[in-house]
């Protein structure tokens, strides 16, 4: 596993993340899920299939997989929840996922059998099955988590991978449906009450500028940020936003920001003063801190603004409107 596939994992393994993620997915946010309630499972999917008197192991392993009781007016249901974190679209999503979930049912059976077997208390069909007709396993649910900013293009059922079928046969084919949550698609953040919401947030407007810039300086929220979604935030954006005033593990990110923008401005006016032989030095100095202005500390066009030569400024300064 990259390790960018471990800080995913590794962030979403968060107790208040996991709950988020699934509250934010299946109550519009609503805190049922609560992080004290969530048991860590082992995330292993082993299941014995047995054929001709033979034993056949199957192993996949998971992300992250933890079981927790839902409570509501109406009832209490045990369920166990699987995430599956991505940094980019998986075209085979909805295999791996359903996967997943068969395996952890046929290993339920496998546990509950051998429960059977110890006790010998099975008779009949019952024996056969290895189940009784009054036992009952858990229900399993997976959400896929995509910090791409990308929009998903990928399948999102066992329907999507299928080619042309004859519809009579189709309506036999069972469907297997990919949850998922990614940043391209979601609407209301509002709904996340964890950082997952700043990090979803900051990655989905990460190419507009203006929009982030007012994001920023409008939210208390972004004003004391975990490192952990600042790690986030730097590994799926360009960001770089820097954690070395970081108090207590927390980051202000208004102040990461702005620091970052003054810097580029002190930068700015050095720039300016070469630039100035050409176009004088106090327009230099002025285009040059209207570009900074516009864009986002660590991306590239940020970087050749302070960086590049002349030529590639002036290019900028045409994509942004800032001369003709």
């Amino acid at each position: 596993m990259g390790s960018k596939d471990t800080l995913t994992k590794d962030y979403l393994k968060r107790p208040e993340i996991f709950a988020d993620a699934f509250n934010y997915f299946l109550f519009d946010g609503e805190k049922v899920i609560k992080p004290k309630d969530l048991k860590e499972q082992d995330p292993t999917e082993i299941a014995v299939m047995r054929k001709m008197g033979k034993a056949f192991p199957s192993q996949k392993m998971r992300d992250i997989l933890r079981l927790c009781t839902i409570r509501s007016s109406k009832y209490a249901t045990l369920v166990l929840l699987g995430i599956e974190g991505q940094s980019d679209v998986s075209y085979i999503m909805p295999v791996r996922d359903y996967l997943y979930d068969a395996l952890n049912y046929a290993d339920q059976l496998e546990t509950i059998r051998k429960k059977h077997a110890e006790t010998n208390d099975l008779k009949g069909a019952e024996f056969i099955s290895g189940f009784l007709k009054k036992d009952r396993i858990v229900p399993v649910i997976t959400l896929c988590v995509c910090f791409d900013k990308k929009h998903w293009d990928g399948p999102r059922s066992l329907y999507d991978m299928f080619g042309e079928i004859d519809p009579r046969i189709k309506k036999y084919v069972n469907d297997y449906t990919l949850n998922l949550i990614t940043p391209d698609e979601i609407e209301d953040f509002t709904r996340f009450s964890s950082e997952l919401g700043i990090a979803m947030e900051f990655i989905q407007n990460s190419d507009d500028k203006k929009k982030l810039r007012d994001i920023i300086e409008s939210r208390e929220d972004y004003k004391s940020v975990d490192v952990s979604t600042i790690d986030i935030i730097n590994t799926y954006t360009a960001a770089n936003i820097s954690k070395k005033q970081a108090e207590g593990g927390r980051v202000n990110m208004c102040t990461a920001i702005q620091g970052m923008i003054e810097d580029g401005r002190i930068e700015g006016k050095i720039e300016g003063r070469i630039e100035g032989r050409i176009e004088g030095r106090e327009e230099g100095e002025n285009m040059l801190a209207k570009l900074i202005k516009l864009l986002t500390p660590g991306s590239k066009d940020f970087d050749k603004a302070l960086n590049g030569t002349a030529a590639e400024r002036k290019r900028l300064y045409k994509k942004y409107k800032i001369i003709d």
